[in-house]
């Protein structure tokens, strides 16, 4: 009777070290991961969008493309409806482009009045379509590169010629009292914002000798 009460006593104890007395094993782990399953380490998109963003306006934002994003002396030119004829010229010749994305530049620019003072037929020779080359070598005798203002152009007595853009000198100056003359045609209007440059409007076309 005892051994019989011995031996289930016996394995009660045995279970009893197996699974609440003995001491806790470590269990195998698997490897550690670099991150949690659960924590997102991926950039925010935002930010990683900014970045692209930036990065590639960096290396594809150049000169041009900035003075074309904002008003551009083209935009001047047409937004004034004495330079209409101007306007249509400059657009003719295929120099709106060059102006728009260019510069900073001056632009020397005739009244609608002054195209019509030319000799009959002389504006509609310009514009013929086999005379373009022609047409933008009158144009940009009215152009100079950079940005020159009013208070820039020097006194008549020190003779200093201003480069067109097409190469030709042009005689800018100060007559004094606040008259300012460009060849023979005066300046009627001065320093107009033109975001890449400056435009000044003249009563006379300025017309290249065929010969220069």
């Amino acid at each position: 009777m005892k051994r019989q009460l011995i031996v289930p006593a016996v394995a009660a104890l045995m279970l009893a070290a197996c699974s609440g007395d003995a001491p806790d094993t470590p269990t195998p782990q698997d490897p550690v991961q670099p991150y949690a399953d659960d924590v997102d380490i991926t950039p925010p998109v935002e930010a990683d969008s900014d970045m692209d963003d930036s990065e590639s306006y960096t290396e594809t934002m150049d000169r041009d493309q900035m003075v074309t994003s904002g008003p551009n002396v083209v935009d001047t030119l047409a937004a004034d409806p004495r330079l209409s004829t101007l306007y249509g010229a400059v657009e003719a010749a295929g120099l709106d482009e060059t102006l728009a994305t260019g510069g900073p530049y001056t632009v020397f620019a005739p009244t609608n009045e002054a195209f019509d003072a030319l000799p009959e037929g002389q504006l509609e020779d310009y514009l013929r379509p086999e005379k373009v080359d022609r047409l933008v070598r009158m144009l940009e005798y009215h152009i100079v590169d950079g940005d020159l203002r009013a208070s820039n152009v020097p006194a008549e007595e020190d003779g200093v010629p201003t480069p067109s853009l097409n190469g030709l000198d042009l005689s800018l100056r100060d007559m004094g009292g606040g008259e300012l003359m460009i060849n023979q045609a005066s300046i009627l209007e001065s320093d107009i914002e033109g975001g890449n440059g400056v435009v000044h409007v003249i009563d006379s076309v300025l017309v290249p000798r065929e010969s220069e």
